[in-house]
């Protein structure tokens, strides 16, 4: 008995070749969701870590410019300059130590495993809330790439092989369309991550053109070549500190 072949229709060639170029998008949008992701948590944790370092001695450093701006308006008290100086840098003062204090409290860096991004890397890529096929779709992505990316942070391999599990699992996102709606879709969500793409790659490269990033940039340099940058930051700080409190005893 002879077989039967079915042509294939325009519309089944176009789908299939619109569908090889979404998968290609959605990979390269994951692996660019997986470097901001890990950017902005490395950049965080080395805050922390330049805190820790020289945080409090700039946080005393203000403290000091506020002191000494106070007791100078104490002694010209018919000089609202000086008032107004003083009332500045107490404020100033009272921020760097906020900060300092809100910067340190935030969780120890977590060391990221090769399988722990591999994960990640395929949940955002499965999970995207602008690739969903509709509102409670959208609605359900958005929820568990949340709950992905503070998977993430935290390290936890299981949660995020959890995640994807949920939502392959799930019954309400069970569907069934035509050729032409699946080409509509398909050409819409490559819209979508064409658009993600560039907000994503825009985002990347601001974070390392930031101070932050610079910073961090010229502490590995010197540590690559056996120099403590922060370090070195720090004593120049104490000498600072030491020539301010002289000033502060002789105002």
């Amino acid at each position: 008995m002879a077989t039967t072949v079915k042509p294939q229709r325009p519309e089944d060639t176009e789908l299939s070749k619109k569908q090889s170029e979404l998968g290609e998008l959605q990979s390269r949008l994951a692996d660019l969701e997986l470097q901001l992701l890990t950017l902005r948590l490395e950049l965080a944790e080395f805050e922390k870590l330049y805190y820790a370092k020289v945080g409090d001695l700039y946080a005393e450093l203000d403290e000091l410019d506020a002191q000494i701006a106070e007791q100078q308006a104490r002694s010209e008290p018919l000089n609202p300059k000086a008032a107004d100086e003083a009332t500045k840098a107490r404020a100033r003062a009272d921020e760097s130590r906020r900060t300092v204090d809100s910067i340190l409290s935030l969780p120890a860096p977590v060391e990221r495993s090769r399988t722990l991004k591999d994960l990640y890397r395929a949940a955002a890529k499965q999970l995207h809330p602008d690739l969903s096929q509709d509102d409670k779709d959208r609605e359900i992505r958005q929820r568990l790439m949340a709950e992905a990316n503070l998977a993430y942070e935290k390290g936890d391999e299981n949660r995020l092989r959890e995640i994807l599990a949920e939502y392959h699992s799930n019954p309400d996102l069970v569907t069934g369309n035509d050729t032409g709606a699946e080409l509509v879709k398909t050409i819409r969500k490559i819209s979508l991550a064409t658009t993600k793409i560039k907000k994503v790659e825009t985002e990347l490269h601001e974070l390392n053109a930031s101070e932050l990033a610079k910073l961090r940039t010229t502490v590995n340099e010197g540590k690559s070549k056996g120099e403590d940058v922060l370090e070195n930051l720090a004593q120049s700080l104490r000498k600072r500190i030491q020539e301010k409190r002289r000033h502060l005893t002789t105002v």
